[in-house]
């Protein structure tokens, strides 16, 4: 699938921040408080933890440090892209009005990212609040047809525009083929997220049931350590289960163009890391410089082999 190169989450959030005031006369309004909608973009927990306390007695000590971020919804309302958190404080403490930045996107693809990055730096956010927010964007991407078809190619997008690896996107998208019950235990923090990946990798949901069924029959007193209960329940289902007969490998992609677009965002992912090369420390330069030899070289052969196919096909 082509498509234009598109502002990653962050760029987007820095991008705003810049030129803002620049692009949309930005003005801090007093806007009233019962005027502001959460936005059902979001997915982060909005949970009364400890961050939420802290940000009530900040709020109440010292006032809006920072402007809530909003967008027009329509009518007199407003939906939130930044301070979700600050917001519930202020409702919380009576507030009539807040400070607001009005700032205009213009699509829903641009404001989920201008969420995402004014969220992704949270220092308490969980897996499950990754996971669910990064199907929010995998979904808006795919409205915008900006989706590639494979789940590679899949996660590989979502992790350019999240900044996570793509192994750190698999790995939170996993976590929804969990069960019910053991999405509870682990957002309940009554098994540990090692066990809970664990558990749902694909090859080993048939483990699920079994870790279930031997915690119900546990004794009492063995729940009392739920988390080490739930372990030893993987551990054993592991290696009394018997996993369920392999399915053969798919066959690679013979399709030629998802073929070259793998490759091209290969090539491309190469040359920003190459890129990060340039503060190699004095005493690396020179091993580098003759390895970056080497890679010309083969640069230079592989350039041939793409000109060869494209006259092929040209002919």
């Amino acid at each position: 699938m082509s498509r234009k190169n598109s502002p990653s989450i962050f760029s987007t959030l820095q991008k705003t921040a810049e030129h803002a005031s620049a692009a949309n006369s930005e003005l801090v309004r007093q806007l009233p408080v019962e005027s502001l909608e959460d936005n059902p973009l979001n997915r982060f927990s909005m949970a009364e933890d400890e961050q939420f306390r802290s940000t009530l007695t900040s709020l109440e000590q010292d006032g809006f440090l920072d402007d809530i971020i909003v967008t027009p919804s329509g009518a007199g309302r407003w939906r939130i892209v930044s301070g979700h958190r600050r917001v519930a404080a202020a409702r919380k403490l009576g507030r009539a009005t807040v400070p607001c930045k009005v700032r205009e996107y213009p699509d829903t693809l641009s404001e989920l990212r201008a969420l995402m990055g004014a969220n992704l730096h949270r220092r308490n956010l969980t897996p499950f609040d990754l996971s669910r927010q990064l199907l929010v964007l995998r979904d808006e991407l795919a409205k915008a047809g900006e989706l590639p078809e494979g789940a590679k190619e899949q996660a590989e997008r979502l992790a350019e525009e999240s900044r996570l690896s793509r192994a750190t996107v698999e790995r939170y998208l996993d976590l929804w083929n969990l069960s019910e019950t053991l999405t509870a235990w682990a957002e309940a923090g009554q098994m540990s997220m090692t066990d809970a990946y664990e558990l749902a990798r694909r090859k080993n949901l048939y483990l699920q049931p079994m870790v279930e069924d031997y915690v119900s029959r546990a004794p009492e007193k063995e729940k009392e350590d739920f988390p080490a209960l739930v372990h030893r329940a993987v551990v054993w289902a592991k290696s009394a289960g018997e996993a369920p007969p392999a399915r053969p490998a798919p066959a690679a992609s013979r399709d030629p163009i998802r073929t070259v677009e793998s490759f091209s965002r290969s090539l491309r992912r190469s040359a920003a890391q190459l890129q990060e090369l340039e503060a190699a420390p004095p005493e690396e330069r020179e091993t580098l410089r003759k390895k970056l030899d080497t890679c010309l070289t083969r640069l230079e052969e592989l350039q041939r082999t793409v000109s060869d196919l494209k006259n092929k096909l040209e002919a």
